[in-house]
C-alpha cells in the first residue's frame, strides 16, 4: 500500500514548510536512511517552494516509521510533526499524487510546473532503486494523465494572475526590433519584481527598471544580465528607446503624463504603454499620441475574469481525465496481487458448479454490487459467444 505525508500551503506557513524541505543532498540521504527499514518498500521525495511531500509504500507499519524518522531527521518532536501533516492511505494517497502532479492541488489551478517536479522526484528515486513496482506504476500514470490533460485541454494555457497577463501582452507584441525593449517603474516593487522575473524568462526581452534612490543606494531585488537600473527621477531620458512602458508603482502620482511623454518621445514608432497600477499610474491623455497604445487595470481585470470562466469550463474536462485515468490505475493496484493467484484460484474453483458459486455470490453482495457482478457476467458471455 502506498502512503503520502505532506507538509503544504494548505495548513503550514512558510516558516514552518522551510523546517521540512529538503536539498538534494538530503533527500538522498533520507531516502538511503528510509530504503533501510523493512516496512518499507519504495520512496519517493517531492519538494517545491509550496510543499514537502514524502511518499512510502510497503506494510501498516510504513507510515508510522516515517513519521519517527522525519522527526529525528529534522531534530523535531514527533507532536510538532504531526501538529501540520496531512495523511494519506491507499486510494487516497494514490488520488493525492494524481492531484498534486495535475496541478489540482497547487496554488495557482492548473499549473503545469509541478510536472517537471514530480517527474524529477520520481526520477531520482528510480535511479537510486527505491521504488518497487507499485510506485512504477503510480507515478508514471499519474505522469501519463498530467500529460494528457496539458495535451487536451486548455487548463495550464490560461493565465489568471496581473503578472503572468501582462507579460503576454508583451510577448505578443508584433513591434520592436529582435530585442523588445521594456521599461518597468517601479521594478522593486512586488508586482514590478513578478513582471520582471516574467519577461526576462524568455530570450528577445531588455529591461530597464527604476528605482528611487533612498540613502545612496538602489534598491534591487533582480540581477540578470538583460536588466538595467535606473534611477525612477531619469525615466524619461531612456522612454524614446523602448517598445514597451509598464508602471506598477504604489505611488499617488502619475509616473507618466501626457507633456513630459511628449517632450521624451523623438522617434515615431508603435509603442505599448501598460498601466497595472491602483490608483492610475499614467494620464490617460497619453493615447492620443500617434503610435502610443495604452492598457490598463480595468483591461487586465476583464481577461483575467473571461480566463477564469474559460479555466472552469477547462477544469470540468481536466477532471474527468483525471477521474478516468486515476481509476484505470486504482484497478491495476486491486488487480495485480490475483495475477499471482491464477492457479491457486483455478484449483480452488476447479470441480465447483456454476450455480453453486453464483448463489454464494448472491448471498454476499448487497444488490448494487450484484447488479454489476451479473451485468459483469452478461458481458462475458456476449464476448464468449462472439469469440
Amino acid at each position: 500500500m502506498m502512503y503520502c505525508i505532506s507538509v503544504s500551503h494548505k495548513m503550514a506557513p512558510v516558516s514552518v514548510r522551510e523546517r521540512f524541505a529538503f536539498r538534494e543532498e538530503e533527500k538522498k540521504e533520507f531516502i538511503e536512511l528510509l530504503a533501510g527499514r523493512e516496512a518499507i518498500t519504495g520512496i519517493v521525495i517531492l519538494c517545491t517552494c509550496n510543499r514537502s511531500e514524502i511518499y512510502v509504500s510497503g506494510s501498516k507499519q510504513a507510515v508510522s516509521e516515517l513519521q519517527k524518522e522525519l522527526a529525528d531527521y529534522k531534530n523535531v518532536r514527533l507532536e510538532e510533526v504531526l501538529k501540520y501533516l496531512n495523511i494519506y492511505r491507499g486510494e487516497s494517497a494514490i488520488g493525492h499524487l494524481f492531484k498534486v502532479t495535475c496541478g489540482f492541488d497547487s496554488m495557482v489551478l492548473g499549473e503545469d510546473e509541478i510536472l517537471g517536479q514530480v517527474k524529477e522526484a520520481y526520477q531520482m528515486s528510480k535511479d537510486m532503486k527505491t521504488v518497487d513496482y507499485e510506485m512504477n506504476v503510480l507515478f508514471q500514470r499519474a505522469v501519463t494523465c498530467a500529460k494528457r490533460i496539458k495535451t487536451d485541454t486548455n487548463l495550464s494555457k490560461t493565465p489568471l494572475s496581473i503578472a503572468t497577463l501582462v507579460a503576454n501582452e508583451v510577448f505578443h507584441f508584433k513591434h520592436g526590433g529582435d530585442c523588445k525593449k521594456v521599461m518597468v517603474i517601479g521594478m522593486s516593487g512586488k508586482m514590478g519584481t513578478t513582471i520582471t522575473k516574467n519577461l526576462v524568462s524568455k530570450g528577445g526581452i531588455e529591461v530597464t527598471g527604476t528605482v528611487r534612490r533612498h540613502n545612496d543606494y538602489l534598491t534591487v531585488n533582480i540581477e540578470h544580465e538583460r536588466v538595467k537600473v535606473v534611477e525612477y527621477k531619469d525615466r524619461y531620458q531612456y522612454m524614446d528607446d523602448m517598445d514597451i512602458v509598464i508602471s506598477a508603482t504604489l505611488g499617488p502620482h502619475y509616473t507618466v503624463t501626457y507633456e513630459d511623454l511628449c517632450g521624451a518621445l523623438a522617434s515615431k514608432k508603435k509603442r505599448l504603454f501598460i498601466d497595472v497600477a491602483v490608483p492610475v499610474d499614467m494620464d490617460a491623455s497619453i493615447e492620443k499620441i500617434d503610435g502610443v497604445t495604452l492598457c490598463d487595470i480595468d483591461y487586465f481585470d476583464t481577461l483575467t475574469k473571461n480566463n477564469t470562466e474559460i479555466k472552469l469550463r477547462e477544469l470540468d474536462l481536466a477532471s474527468a481525465i483525471m477521474e478516468e485515468d486515476l481509476d484505470s490505475a486504482i484497478k491495476e493496484m486491486v488487480f495485480h496481487p490475483y495475477i499471482h493467484r491464477m492457479d491457486e484460484l483455478k484449483a480452488a474453483f476447479s470441480g465447483k458448479r456454476l450455480e453453486s458459486l453464483l448463489f454464494r455470490v448472491r448471498d454476499q453482495l448487497n444488490s448494487e454490487e450484484l447488479k454489476v457482478i451479473l451485468k459483469t457476467l452478461d458481458g462475458l458471455e456476449s464476448w464468449i459467444k462472439e469469440g
